[in-house]
């Protein structure tokens, strides 16, 4: 009889221990109730005026070579808005990360030759809330895509690269649950400190 109850409770342990399990799996496998939505993406002008698009000097009129921030405007909605329960601070999203990559206005470059390589970053803390927007700077553009093809090759001209960033931004609402989105952002490399940069 005791050996009867002791197998029982165990099996009971056991069958406890694999409904969390599967409870739990569930849970990380489940799409979010959350949607990130990137409203607009800006990038600046040489003259530091925020634009739809973006102007990168290659070169600096310092003769240093800096970064290029661009900023996302992001809004978190409910993936059903007439749900009966309404948003819940679970709702709400921590973006983590981000990948840039660049491609030629008519479609995919090859990077390194007529587009800068891709790259990843990661966002510091940013929380979104359910229904605000929320400004999200970053960088697009690193010091290192300027001191390497095709960008490099512009300094000292007046030639002018139009190029297009993708930008997927990832993250996760407070259930851990992944959520993405993807923007373009156009940007127009070249040397502004040559006269009347031409297009290409």
């Amino acid at each position: 009889m005791n050996k009867t109850t002791t197998t029982l409770k165990v099996l009971a342990v056991a069958a406890a221990f694999l409904m969390l399990a599967g409870c739990n799996k569930i849970s990380r496998d489940t799409e979010s109730s959350s949607m990130i939505i990137i409203e607009s993406l800006t990038g600046t002008t040489v003259d530091g005026d925020e634009v739809a698009y973006l102007q990168s000097d290659v070169l600096d009129s310092d003769g240093l070579v800096r970064v290029n921030n661009a900023t996302a405007n992001i809004t978190v909605r409910l993936v059903n808005p007439n749900s009966t329960t309404g948003p819940s601070q679970f709702n709400d999203v921590v973006l983590t990360s981000y990948r840039v990559t660049f491609e030629l206005p008519s479609g995919p470059g090859t990077p390194g030759t007529d587009v800068p390589l891709p790259f990843d970053g990661n966002f510091s803390t940013v929380l979104c809330p359910v229904d605000d927007t929320t400004s999200v700077p970053f960088v697009v553009v690193l010091e290192s895509a300027k001191q390497a093809a095709p960008l490099v090759g512009l300094i000292g001209t007046a030639t002018v690269l139009e190029r297009r960033a993708k930008i997927e931004i990832f993250g996760h609402d407070l259930g851990d649950h992944p959520v993405t989105a993807t923007g373009y952002l156009t940007i127009y490399f070249a040397d502004y400190q040559t006269v009347a940069p031409v297009k290409k």
